[in-house]
């Protein structure tokens, strides 16, 4: 067995990384480093693309040569290879061209990512209506985005069911595997050497705890500053130590900015605030090693898992996180650190929030920044749950060795690519037992709403082509017809015709004054397919060169 993966190419740029391409190059590196594979074909749309996928294997000394470009639409190589990933769950261009091509070719499988976008939501709507089969899957890195997921798979059969009084199953597989990180990497950019220099860099006292939080630094699509600010200082007053808090990330824009900055200004009095940009020469490694706790407070329900606590872990930190989404799977409240309980608004409260966000009338950050507007977390418990860790070096490090030891048990990336590749396995075995769904049948559409043009428009002409009919020759000097087939309104799109090549032979066959039965001719061409026969003589028809007999 052999995996495709479909890679588009990266969207952003260094200053501003998007999340979704670090996640994709960091899955194929590690794809690259712990597979079981020897060769990796690439289903990419361009040579940039199929470049970048090369460059990614010569990153972890991958002979580039074992990468290859396969065509989407080739259903022998990917066929050959049995299984098809994409890193989003955007799978169903490929699901309806594989009804075409062949449904027993090949699995797919894609990602999700966050579900809150309404193009996710689209898509995973229409998961019930595609052709899915149960030797597919979506990946889900959180059971709270499998739960977020088949909320609108119910939706969408609750809907249906009472449309057409039939029950609709969606046959797909939602397994749940994390993302992964490169444990070892951590280790590499931790330790007491670098720890002092981060801290010195910084200005940090030597008894000044330190406060880390990691990430895009947006407060309405990212996190809230707002519950760490307070927590903070809170716990500055609460244990009269020196404390301070470090946000190291990039802004979206200035807005976010000057949000963060007045933030910090106006709630930390007693404790000290500090920003470190995102690729700031001063900390190339990040500030993981001069840290003592790693806090992160999501109340977004953008987020799907939340690499940066196990990044945390990695680096030895104990982990302060909300009690949300896929921190919840992440962190064990007391053992890693502690899970901070969040609070939301009941179901139904939000329906006229999702009709704006549905209708253009809100957009996208509209409708996260409604949703976390009304999220909040328990100052509360964080208060003690900082205190504790602040005001116990001891703790810290337990809790920051039990957290090490998780990383690197659960969600390195060996661990990760060998879920994947069992699940493949286990989708292969399906593919070859299941009965499949919605088998393409003779004169069907691979779609519905992609029906064969001459049966769509079927009304338009006044008589129809057909192998019924009888065709004679007109023109019978090969270089008049060549007159008009070398005419640039002439030869539009060769693509369904036979070879100009072969046209002299196939004309060979006809003459003029004697029509031969199409049918006929059909069977004096075997080496040419029908139905590129039948539209090379359509064609031919239109440039004079031949006649039609109904």
């Amino acid at each position: 067995m052999v995996t495709a993966i479909n890679f588009d190419g990266e969207q952003g740029d260094n200053n501003r990384p998007l999340g979704i391409d670090i996640a994709t190059r960091e899955f194929i590196r590690a794809f690259f480093r712990f597979s079981i594979q020897k060769i990796f074909p690439c289903v990419c749309p361009n040579e940039i693309s199929l470049t970048q996928f090369k460059h990614y294997a010569e990153m972890e000394q991958i002979n580039p040569e074992t990468c290859f470009g396969v065509n989407q639409n080739d259903p022998v190589q990917l066929e050959k290879a049995g299984q098809l990933f994409r890193y989003d769950p955007n799978i169903l261009k490929h699901v309806w061209s594989r009804r075409q091509l062949g449904q027993r070719r090949y699995s797919i499988t894609g990602l999700m990512h966050t579900s809150a976008t309404d193009s996710a939501m689209e898509i995973i709507g229409q998961y019930l209506m595609a052709p899915t089969q149960s030797w597919d899957a979506l990946i889900c890195p959180s059971n709270s985005i499998k739960s977020a997921t088949s909320n609108i798979i119910d939706h969408w059969q609750q809907y249906l069911k009472e449309r057409t009084g039939s029950s609709f199953k969606c046959p797909v597989q939602f397994p749940v595997i994390p993302l992964g990180i490169d444990t070892q990497y951590f280790d590499t950019i931790s330790g007491e050497k670098k720890r002092i220099k981060q801290r010195k860099t910084l200005g940090l006292e030597n008894d000044e705890i330190a406060i880390l939080f990691t990430g895009r630094l947006n407060y309405i699509t990212k996190s809230n500053p707002l519950s760490l600010m307070l927590g903070v200082e809170k716990a500055a007053k609460d244990t009269k130590m020196p404390l301070r808090l470090i946000f190291c990330g990039y802004f979206n824009d200035e807005i976010n900015e000057l949000a963060f900055k007045e933030s910090a200004e106006k709630i930390c009095n007693l404790s000290r605030v500090s920003f470190i940009r995102h690729g700031d020469q001063k900390y190339p490694d990040g500030f993981w090693a001069g840290a003592d706790i790693f806090c992160s407070l999501v109340d977004n329900i953008q987020e799907s898992f939340g690499l940066t606590p196990i990044e945390a872990m990695a680096s030895g930190l104990p982990v302060i996180v909300t009690d949300w989404d896929g921190y919840r799977d992440t962190v064990r409240d007391g053992v890693d650190g502690y899970l901070i309980p969040t609070l939301a608004p009941r179901n139904g409260l939000g329906t006229e929030l999702a009709y704006k966000y549905f209708s253009g009338q809100n957009n996208y950050g509209d409708y996260l920044a409604a949703a976390q507007q009304s999220t909040s977390v328990d100052l509360d418990a964080l208060s003690i749950a900082l205190k504790q860790l602040i005001e116990n070096p001891s703790l810290r490090l337990k809790m920051g060795s039990a957290g090490k030891k998780r990383a690197n048990s659960t969600y390195n990336w060996p661990k990760v690519i060998s879920a994947y590749e069992d699940l493949w396995s286990d989708l292969e075995n399906r593919r070859a037992s299941d009965k499949e769904i919605s088998p393409l049948t003779i004169g069907s559409p691979f779609h519905p709403s992609r029906p064969d043009p001459f049966d769509m428009f079927s009304s338009f002409p006044s008589r129809k082509f057909s192998e019924e009919g009888k065709i004679e020759l007109v023109i019978v000097s090969w270089p008049e017809a060549m007159k008009l087939i070398s005419l640039k309104v002439g030869y539009v799109y060769s693509e369904p015709l036979v070879e100009l090549e072969k046209i002299p032979a196939l004309l060979n066959n006809l003459k003029p004054g004697s029509p031969i039965q199409i049918k006929s001719l059909i069977h004096l061409s075997p080496a040419i397919k029908p139905t590129n026969l039948l539209l090379t003589l359509a064609w031919l028809v239109k440039l004079g060169i031949c006649r039609y007999y109904p």
